[in-house]
């Protein structure tokens, strides 16, 4: 562990991630975010949600590498019309793609309303065998003090966009820290588990949801759509977004307005990917190189 000076909370957090069920599994992947740049060889700005009411940004303004940290910040753009300025948001596609095992990420988090951070994969289309797209949230913050929320979607392109039952933020699928008041000064890491089976979800290697992902627990059965985009090769995406008022789609009191201090910050101390036989990791950006 490359940082000292834990608090008795944060080493409990730091034991119990050592538990995960990495299950024999060897580390295959990863970034510590040391040096001074994003690693060209790993990540890409990449655009994957959109808002017109505010300033998108793919340099060091919103998105850069310190004190062993990837550092995301919604700051301040200059713009009335356009007020707040964030990153495009980082994404490992056409970089690494994997299919199943188990990642995980430590991280400082927002928690705070009209902060909209998440920790997400969709699948790659250069390895896409589904004839629709897959996407797993393996946390998503909305505008909450207090909690992240898993989430599984999938489009197929003319049948529409379907999700687990409950809708986004659904609190089945949430979990609730039971001590905020340094919830966003701590760091946590926030872990996920893909098998051939099932995805898992975890916070401080507390598994709090799990989805099966075979045939028979297709959670839109109506659209004859299946399971099989869930078992496609996914990139890693990491969004510090916003609701902004003029936001596509935002829960009700969501949205951010002048009153709602920034910058936003979100940490990401380091990522890294545990494998073992049978689970796979490509990286298509050197195979496209042979």
């Amino acid at each position: 562990m490359r940082r000292i000076g834990l608090s008795l909370m944060g080493l409990a957090a730091a034991f119990a991630a050592l538990a995960a069920p990495q299950d024999g599994r060897k580390l295959v992947w990863g970034d510590e975010f040391e040096g001074s740049a994003l690693d060209a060889t790993k990540w890409k700005f990449h655009p994957t949600m959109n808002s017109g009411d505010c300033v998108y940004a793919n340099d060091s303004r919103t998105a850069r590498v310190e004190g062993g940290c990837l550092h995301l910040l919604v700051v301040p753009s200059g713009d009335p019309a356009k007020p707040q300025m964030l990153p495009r948001g980082v994404s490992t596609r056409d970089k690494m793609a994997f299919r199943y095992g188990y990642l995980e990420m430590r991280a400082k988090v927002p928690f705070r309303h009209g902060a909209w951070p998440s920790f997400w994969m969709t699948a790659q289309p250069g390895l896409q065998k589904a004839a629709w797209m897959s996407e797993v949230d393996i946390f998503e913050v909305f505008s909450s003090t207090n909690a992240v929320v898993a989430n599984l979607h999938k489009w197929a392109g003319s049948k529409g966009h379907f999700m687990l039952p409950g809708g986004e933020g659904s609190l089945n699928r949430a979990h609730k820290f039971k001590d905020c008041t340094k919830l966003n000064d701590e760091f946590h890491v926030y872990g996920f588990e893909w098998t051939p089976k099932e995805m898992s979800f975890y916070v401080d290697g507390e598994k709090y949801a799990t989805f099966p992902i075979d045939e028979a627990h297709d959670y839109c059965p109506q659209a004859g759509l299946g399971m099989a985009g869930h078992h496609d090769f996914h990139n890693i995406h990491v969004n510090n977004e916003i609701f902004t008022p003029g936001h596509g789609w935002c829960p009700e009191g969501f949205r951010i307005t002048a009153d709602d201090r920034l910058p936003i910050d979100y940490h990401v101390d380091w990522m890294r990917l545990w494998q073992k036989g049978g689970e796979e990791i490509r990286f298509p950006e050197r195979e496209k190189g042979k």
